[in-house]
């Protein structure tokens, strides 16, 4: 049975391998040094570390002692980054827009990849134009 076939079993492999990730992250830095940056104990850490499910404030400390993307932390942890969230539950459009294309049965999900693509392109053209404009 593949990880498809076992949601759980897929997240706690996620959680168990961004625990190593930032486990590496330590790089020869003791985990005593480590603890005191992120202001918490030894076993916290090291709990996280073995693949256990980090809060969204401490995927955010963990980037910025570690120096690293914080929405790739929460990618890895299979979360949704902070400030996504809070653009979703900000602008009742995008929701619609985001529920609608979930909902569609129409739609294969290689489909709403392109089409999710195609918006990104959309913002980016978006942006560009603005540039150009002098308004960026």
């Amino acid at each position: 049975m593949d990880n498809k076939d076992n949601p759980e079993r897929a997240q706690y492999m996620r959680q168990y391998d961004a625990g190593q990730y930032v486990k590496n992250l330590r790089d020869g830095m003791t985990l005593a040094t480590i603890c005191k940056a992120l202001g918490v104990t030894a076993a916290h850490l090291s709990e996280i570390e073995r693949g256990k499910m980090p809060s969204d404030h401490f995927i955010s400390t963990l980037a910025r002692v570690y120096k690293v993307d914080e929405n790739d932390l929460f990618r890895r942890w299979g979360k949704i980054p902070i400030l996504s969230k809070e653009e979703i539950l900000t602008y009742k459009s995008l929701q619609r827009i985001l529920t609608d294309i979930s909902m569609n049965r129409k739609l294969t999900e290689a489909e709403k990849d392109d089409l999710y693509d195609n918006m990104y392109e959309v913002y980016r053209s978006f942006l560009e134009k603005k540039n150009q404009e002098g308004d960026i």
